[in-house]
């Protein structure tokens, strides 16, 4: 989670001023008092004269730019009261008005922010700095940059907590942002950014534990397809112009209008992470990974919505150590590639369900019989998990697998487990020293199937009634080795009588 944060902390100096911005006027201007005050009126007219009458922008002409200055001291103030104190340094951007109504944009203010918890018992805080400097061309038209590149050549952290306190540093960062015009009015983000020389030390305060962990490099790309941006700024701009929930109140028609027209707000939402050379450093001795990969997919609110999630790792090694028994080593899965999705949800029923029932006016803005509706929204949709086809590789051989699983309202789901490599996996298996290892091992096998050449298990079950069943082969609580065959006569695997035909009810 600090790798990402580290990285998305470059690109946040850019984003912080594509508000300040987007309402700026689009054409070409000479840099005067005159223009620096069209720019603040533009400002006013959609979030509110309370930017520049606390201090948390101000715009001044400075040689052929205008110096916009963010300062978000204010907005902090008032969480001091909650034993929090929260700072971080102004940001002052060059704005160059451009002959096409665009602006382009440099900054060199260092990223400097605080966080810190002084009461109660979850005393906490954390400090991040890092010397960037950073360019690009924003488009009013869009509401975002067109482009946009930061560069930070380190970067540096400090995280304490009740249980442990860490440091990180990191080498060279860069991140770079880019908008094209979408349909509807939307707009397509994407960000790119690379990092270098990750370290991570964590010290325990509970028990003496030291963990380091080092990356030597680190990818990161995200895209937001057709994010309606406008809309949400419009939103934005008029909760900041409203002075208090009757204002609000008298406008939620709008919001609501605005809000439903705008939907799904983003088509699809995706990202991934990749970390290369990483090491961990144990009590027990380090844990390399030549490279991990993690993807998310999220879409909008859309009738078919999902969200997916993959893991992928190569090279993963443990230490040699006596604490790891020698028969593990071949065991160890030193590759991997894990992908999940979660399907079946409308969530463009629910999103335009929620809009059409708030109102601030009433606590809670969307009354609690809405849930029922809600609820039955849901179960229409039989929401349920997909495992895509997933593999994990040791030494000794392959296992892969692949299924689904309905999550409501019933929880029933099968997942197929197979591998070429059965003789392969049962002799490693046999040499754990683990208490009915042999006899676990004997009946997997002669539970197994063979298709392609494969050794395959097809699992049934049922999460309510607790019901399973291998390749069709009902299993009592006692079917295992090692299990009480008490209560059905020790059929085991092998009956078929009515008792076992009751179970799979």
């Amino acid at each position: 989670m600090k790798r990402r944060k580290l990285a998305s902390l470059a690109a946040l100096k850019g984003t912080l001023l594509a508000a300040t911005l987007f309402a700026a006027p689009a054409f070409a201007q000479s840099v005067s008092a005159d223009g620096a005050k069209q720019l603040q009126d533009s400002l006013t007219k959609t979030f509110g004269p309370a930017l520049f009458d606390k201090g948390i922008v101000s715009i001044t002409p400075q040689g052929s730019a205008y110096a916009v200055k963010l300062d978000l001291t204010p907005t902090f103030a008032h969480i001091k009261k909650s034993g929090v104190t929260v700072s971080m340094d102004p940001i002052t951007y060059l704005a160059t008005p451009n002959a096409d109504g665009t602006y382009a944009v440099t900054s060199e203010s260092p990223f400097n922010y605080s966080f810190a918890k002084t009461e109660g018992d979850d005393q906490s805080s954390v400090k991040f700095t890092a010397a960037c400097k950073s360019s690009g061309t924003f488009d009013p038209k869009l509401s975002v940059f067109s482009s946009y590149e930061t560069t930070c050549p380190s970067a540096s952290a400090a995280v304490s907590s009740p249980q442990s306190d860490a440091t990180v540093s990191v080498g060279a960062i860069t991140s770079k942002i880019t908008g094209v015009a979408g349909n509807g009015g939307g707009v397509t983000i994407s960000t790119a950014g690379t990092m270098s020389d990750f370290v991570e030390t964590i010290v325990g305060k509970d028990k003496p534990l030291t963990i380091k962990v080092t990356a030597k490099t680190a990818t990161s790309e995200s895209t937001a397809e057709n994010f309606q941006i406008g809309t949400v700024l419009d939103i934005i701009g008029i909760a900041a112009k409203a002075g208090d929930k009757a204002d609000i109140a008298a406008q939620q028609g709008d919001i609501k209008q605005k809000l439903t027209a705008a939907l799904p707000l983003w088509n699809n939402l995706s990202g991934k992470v990749t970390l290369n050379g990483v090491n961990v450093d144990t009590p027990i001795g380090p844990v390399t990974l030549d490279s991990i990969e993690e993807n998310v997919g999220l879409t909008g609110a859309v009738k078919q919505a999902s969200y997916g999630l993959g893991i992928k790792y190569n090279g993963l090694k443990l230490p040699d150590t006596p604490v790891i028994p020698a028969w593990a080593g071949p065991l160890v899965p030193a590759q991997g590639n894990i992908a999940l999705k979660f399907e079946g949800v409308d969530l463009d029923a629910l999103a335009r369900l929620a809009i059409q029932n708030f109102d601030v006016t009433k606590e809670p803005p969307i009354p609690d019989e809405v849930s029922a509706q809600a609820l039955q929204i849901v179960m229409g949709g039989q929401p349920h998990v997909t495992l895509s086809p997933s593999t994990l590789s040791a030494p000794a051989g392959a296992l892969s697998a692949e299924g689904s699983m309905n999550v409501f309202p019933d929880k029933k789901g099968t997942v197929i487990i197979s591998t070429a490599d059965l003789d392969k996996l049962s002799d490693a298996l046999g040499k754990a020293q683990v208490p009915n290892m042999p006899m676990l091992v004997a009946f997997a096998k002669g539970l197994a199937k063979t298709a392609d050449g494969k050794a395959v298990w097809a699992i049934d079950f049922d999460g309510d009634t607790k019901a399973v069943s291998i390749n069709g082969q009902v299993l009592n609580p006692g079917t295992a080795p090692g299990g009480d065959d008490s209560d059905n006569g020790g059929n085991g695997a092998g009956g078929g009588d009515d008792n076992n035909n009751n179970n799979a009810q």
